[in-house]
């Protein structure tokens, strides 16, 4: 069995399935882990997903899983990269796309002592910023699936903070993520970017928020879809 797949999320499934041919791809190498420290059955490659694949990788894969590329997608991405994902999956293969509906995220209090002010500042920079890219893909997902021909077609919805002893975690790589954003919209002096000391200096509240108990609530949508056998 062939699975697409990326990202540490391989080295955990590969101990669950041990027999499986796992995949991840990513447009870039750059934060590739060094291939020695992957399990046996993991393998990492470039590709790019808004292009049609090699013809190589044609159905070739029982399972592709796709996450959280809101970020990297304009309205009329989706179904390119839907159409093109087609093209990798065997007859009967299974989509598995998960998103976050990130223009509703929140950084809330886990005790009334938690500190939540830098998470906050920072989380509605981010909000607003790409609040045009976050206005679709999560919910649009499902019908472009149908539309491109998937079948047994279903969405789940699951809250970001569902499980307590995660919260921390999430949160902390979810800031890990907008201070990167933030420092990539420095260094190409967009409108609206922090200065370095500023930056650093929320960088550094936000940790203390985090520690303090501070956690990120947001909607999770994992659509689910087949290819017709």
């Amino acid at each position: 069995m062939k699975w697409k797949l990326k990202g540490s999320f391989l080295s955990r499934l590969a101990e669950r399935y041990p027999k499986a041919i796992l995949r991840g791809f990513d447009i870039s190498s750059k934060l590739f882990p060094a291939p020695e420290t992957l399990p046996a059955n993991v393998e990492l490659r470039v590709m790019d997903v808004k292009c049609p694949p090699p013809q190589t990788e044609y159905n070739g894969y029982d399972l592709v899983h796709v996450r959280l590329l809101t970020v990297a997608m304009s309205s009329e991405d989706w179904e390119i990269v839907v159409r093109n994902i087609t093209r990798l999956l065997k007859p009967g293969g299974a989509l598995q796309w998960e998103e976050g509906n990130f223009a509703d995220g929140r950084h809330l209090r886990g005790s009334p002592e938690s500190s939540v002010s830098a998470a906050r500042f920072i989380g509605s920079l981010f909000r607003e910023s790409l609040k045009e890219k976050f206005a679709y893909g999560w919910n649009t997902l499902p019908q472009i699936m149908r539309t491109t021909g998937f079948v047994d077609v279903v969405e789940d919805i699951v809250s970001s903070d569902r499980v307590a002893e995660t919260r921390q975690a999430l949160t902390a790589n979810g800031m890990r993520a907008m201070c990167a954003w933030a420092k990539y919209k420095m260094d190409r002096d967009a409108p609206g970017s922090l200065s370095l000391d500023k930056l650093q200096e929320l960088e550094a509240q936000a940790r203390e928020d985090i520690q303090s108990g501070c956690y990120v609530r947001f909607d999770i949508h994992i659509v689910v879809g087949f290819q017709s056998a």
